[in-house]
C-alpha cells in the first residue's frame, strides 16, 4: 500500500521528469540535426520548461493528478476483485430457483477420509465412461454426492446439481464468483464459498435445497476458497469459514451469525475438528511475501477460539490437515514461490509435539487422505506416495511423470482396495494400495472427450468415479473388475 509520505516524491518521477526528458531529448536531436547544417540552437527551451514545471501551481496540479490516477487504478482493482453484488445474485437466482422434493443426506466434511484397506485387490479389466457432460466452465475442486445427487461448482460461479446415474442437469445455483472450494451439504442446506487469492470481502452462501433459494450468507474481509466445514462438539454445531488473510471465522450454520474469530496468518486450508473439542488449522505465505515467511499449525478451542498450541511449519499449509489416530498431520509446499521441497509434519493432537515427518523434493499442495495408520499424498509434479506414520517412511511411491503442475490428490476405493489418481494431462491411474503398482491406466478415446486440465480429486460414490476438470467436463466412470487377487500382487 502507498502511504501519503511516499506519494509526494512520486510527482516528479511520474509527471515532471518524463516531460523534461522528452523535451531534452527533442532538443538534443534538434541540435544534432541543426549542427549538420552548421546551425547552433540555444538550450533555453528545456530550462524554461523545467522552471515552469517547478512552479507551485504546477506541483499541486501534478499531485492531484497523481492522486486521481492512483486512486482510479486501485479503485478498478478493488472492484474487479470484489464479489458479485448480493442484489445481482438474488436477481439471477430468481430465474434459476427450482423447488425439490428430494431427500438430501449430509455430506461428511469434518475429517479427510478415514479408510480401512482390505487384504486383497481387485483386478480392473476396463474403465467405462458412463456419462460426460459439459457445464460451461471448469471446476477446480471435486464434486460431492448427496443421496444420488452430484453437486459441482465452476469458475463462473455456477453450481450444477446432477443425477448421478444419468448425468442429467436438474438445476443450478449461482454465486457469480468462482466456486473454488468444495461444497458442503448439511440439514438440506448447501454451503459454499468463493474466490481466488486476490478476491476480498468474499462470502459463504447458504442455499435451501428444498426451495432452491438463497437463504443467508456470511461475509469476510478475505477470500473463502477453503471449504467451509460444519462440525459438532458437545451438541453445538459450528460452521468454520477460512478467509485468507482474514483468518478463521466460527459461524452459526443456521443464523449465519459470527461466534468468534481467530487469525494467525493466511488461511486457505479447511480446518478439521476432533472429539476433544479442538480445531486444527494451518497457514500459508501471502502472495508476494518475501519476508514474513513464517507459517504455522495450530490447535484452538472449538467453543471459544482460544489458542491451545501453535507450532511453526517448514512451509505453507495450503490443504487441510488430516487426523490419523493420535496425530494431526500437515502437508506443506509453496505455490507462489519457487521451491523444490515439501513436507509431511505429524504432531500430537493434544500437545503439538512433533511425532513423525518426511521431507520431499517437490511441494505438496493436494489434500492428504488417511488410510489405516498411513497417509496418501501427492506432489505438484504427479508423484503419489503412501507414508507410514509409525515407521516414518514411505511404503511406496509412484511417479506419473506429468507435464505441468498438479493440485489433485489421490482417492482410495474401498471396493477395489485401489488408489485412484487423476493426473493433470495423462489420464487416470489406478494403483494397488499395498505396493503402488499400476493396476490400470485409463485415457479416454477420441469419442469420449479429451482428458486435460484436471486439478480435482476423484469422488468415489455409488460404485462410480466422478471426475471434474478445468475445461468444463464432469465424467462418471465405472471400473470393470475381475476376481480379487492377493494383497501384494
Amino acid at each position: 500500500m502507498t502511504t501519503p509520505d511516499q506519494l509526494v516524491p512520486m510527482i516528479i518521477p511520474t509527471v515532471m521528469i518524463p516531460l523534461t526528458i522528452v523535451s531534452v531529448a527533442i532538443s538534443v536531436v534538434a541540435s544534432f540535426i541543426a549542427g549538420l547544417f552548421g546551425i547552433q540552437l540555444k538550450l533555453e527551451g528545456p530550462r524554461k520548461l523545467l522552471e515552469l514545471l517547478l512552479k507551485p501551481k504546477i506541483l499541486v496540479t501534478a499531485f492531484v493528478l497523481n492522486i486521481l490516477i492512483l486512486g482510479g487504478f486501485h479503485g478498478i482493482k478493488w472492484w474487479k476483485n470484489y464479489p458479485k453484488l448480493l442484489s445481482t445474485i438474488e436477481r439471477e437466482m430468481n430465474s434459476r430457483t427450482k423447488v425439490s422434493g428430494h431427500k438430501y443426506t449430509n455430506v461428511e466434511t469434518n475429517q479427510s477420509h478415514f479408510y480401512t484397506r482390505s487384504e486383497s485387490v481387485s483386478l480392473i479389466s476396463d474403465v467405462e465412461q458412463k456419462w460426460k457432460i459439459e457445464t460451461g466452465a471448469g471446476a477446480f475442486r471435486s464434486a460431492i454426492v448427496s443421496n444420488g445427487r452430484v453437486f459441482s461448482g465452476n469458475k463462473l460461479g455456477v453450481i450444477s446439481e446432477l443425477d448421478i446415474q444419468t448425468g442429467e442437469l436438474l438445476r443450478t445455483f449461482y454465486t457469480g464468483t468462482m466456486v473454488s472450494p468444495r461444497i458442503t451439504i448439511w440439514n438440506n442446506y448447501l454451503y459454499v464459498g468463493e474466490g481466488t487469492h486476490d478476491t476480498h470481502h468474499a462470502r459463504v452462501y447458504r442455499f435451501n435445497l428444498k426451495s432452491g433459494k438463497l437463504e443467508g450468507h456470511y461475509q469476510t474481509l478475505g477470500h473463502t476458497e477453503g471449504q467451509a466445514i460444519i462440525a459438532t462438539y458437545a451438541s453445538e454445531n459450528t460452521l468454520f469459514v477460512v478467509s485468507g488473510s482474514d483468518g478463521l471465522h466460527a459461524v452459526d450454520p443456521v443464523t449465519m451469525k459470527p461466534k468468534w474469530h481467530y487469525n494467525s496468518g493466511h488461511m486457505d486450508a479447511a480446518v478439521v475438528a476432533d472429539s476433544n473439542g479442538l480445531v486444527y488449522l494451518g497457514t500459508g505465505r501471502e502472495k508476494g511475501d518475501d519476508s514474513k515467511n513464517k507459517t504455522y499449525a495450530a490447535a484452538i478451542d472449538f467453543k471459544t477460539g482460544e489458542e491451545k498450541w501453535k507450532i511453526e511449519l517448514p512451509a505453507s499449509s495450503w490443504m487441510r490437515p488430516v487426523i490419523v489416530k493420535e496425530d494431526v498431520c500437515y502437508i506443506t509446499g509453496e505455490i507462489y514461490f519457487p521451491s523444490k521441497r515439501g513436507h509431511i509434519v505429524c504432531l500430537n493432537k493434544l500437545t503439538g509435539e512433533h511425532t513423525a515427518g518426511i521431507h520431499t523434493t517437490e511441494p505438496l499442495v493436494s489434500t492428504p487422505k488417511a488410510l489405516d495408520g498411513s497417509i496418501l499424498y501427492t506432489s505438484m509434479k504427479g508423484k503419489v506416495c503412501r507414508f507410514d506414520i509409525s515407521a516414518r517412511r514411505n511404503m511406496w511411491c509412484f511417479n506419473s511423470k506429468i507435464e505441468g503442475t498438479s493440485f489433485a490428490g489421490a482417492a482410495f476405493d474401498e471396493r477395489t482396495n485401489s488408489v485412484v489418481y487423476p493426473s493433470i494431462n495423462k489420464g487416470l491411474f489406478v494403483l494397488n494400495a499395498n505396493n503402488g503398482k499400476v493396476i490400470f491406466h485409463w485415457n479416454p478415446k477420441d469419442d469420449e472427450g479429451e482428458w486435460k486440465d484436471t486439478y480435482a480429486d476423484v469422488t468415489i460414490k455409488d460404485g462410480l468415479w466422478l471426475v471434474s476438470d478445468y475445461s468444463g467436463n464432469i465424467r462418471a466412470l465405472k471400473a470393470k473388475t475381475s476376481p480379487k487377487t492377493s494383497a501384494n500382487k
